[in-house]
């Protein structure tokens, strides 16, 4: 057995990314971390009228927990929060946050004024656009935002999921999402989060998941894959 193992790391591995991913034998040992990381992040005290999400995403190269809170301010006027952070098993820490007030035109359109802000950034605002909609089990989102300060740049975010039900209680979770940033000089990078897994009762997931970054006009890839786990509220 222990042979037929070897020989099977040993073809995986030469499989670019897919097998380097397989070959760790990392997924269950990240799945375990991921939801004990949303679970912890999930007590935080949140607004009573707040809804949103926390997903915990553990790699092969770092882990990240990405939170997300929206509610309503005003009528037709609502103030989105997300904040992710990131680190890697050096105990390196980043950071990035944004705050989107947004107010609703007509049916699923919204104006949008954003700030994000990040360490070594600092604080940058933000204005466009941004559109929802639910059609069945699929949803798509879209956001387009120009920075209103020197050095213009443009960020578009797509969100597509389908969560077809399976049986009672249970859903098939799929997400994924493209944001792309275009500066003067072109190509600044692109992020490619890719979720696949199961839903329980509408608030708990879990599964497998990816991160992709471009970089530049050239394009250049990392990448980080491991096992998510997420809690709706």
């Amino acid at each position: 057995m222990n042979n037929i193992r070897k020989k099977f790391n040993g073809a995986v591995e030469k499989i670019p990314v897919i097998g380097e991913f397989l070959a760790a034998e990392v997924l269950v040992k990240e799945l375990a971390i991921a939801a004990a990381i949303a679970a912890l992040t999930a007590l935080i005290p949140l607004p009573a009228n707040a809804s949103g999400s926390v997903e915990a995403m553990a790699g092969e190269k770092t882990t990240t927990i990405d939170t997300k809170v929206s509610t309503e301010v005003a009528p037709d006027t609502n103030l989105f929060l997300r904040q992710m952070t990131t680190s890697d098993y050096n105990s390196k820490v980043s950071f990035f946050g944004l705050a989107d007030l947004t107010y609703n035109i007509f049916g699923g359109l919204d104006a949008v004024a954003e700030v994000q802000a990040a360490p070594g950034m600092g604080v940058i605002p933000r204005l466009g656009a941004q559109y929802f909609g639910q059609f069945g089990d699929f949803s798509v989102y879209a956001l387009g935002t120009v920075k209103a300060m020197e050095h213009p740049d443009g960020e578009f975010i797509v969100n597509m999921g389908y969560t077809p039900e399976l049986t009672e209680g249970v859903r098939l979770l799929t997400n994924v999402e493209n944001l792309t940033s275009i500066g003067e000089e072109g190509h600044q990078f692109s992020v490619q989060r890719l979720r696949a897994g199961l839903k329980f009762m509408d608030k708990y997931g879990i599964g497998f998941g990816a991160d992709l970054t471009e970089v530049g006009n050239d394009g250049e890839l990392n990448y980080n894959m491991g096992g998510f786990a997420s809690l709706g509220f």
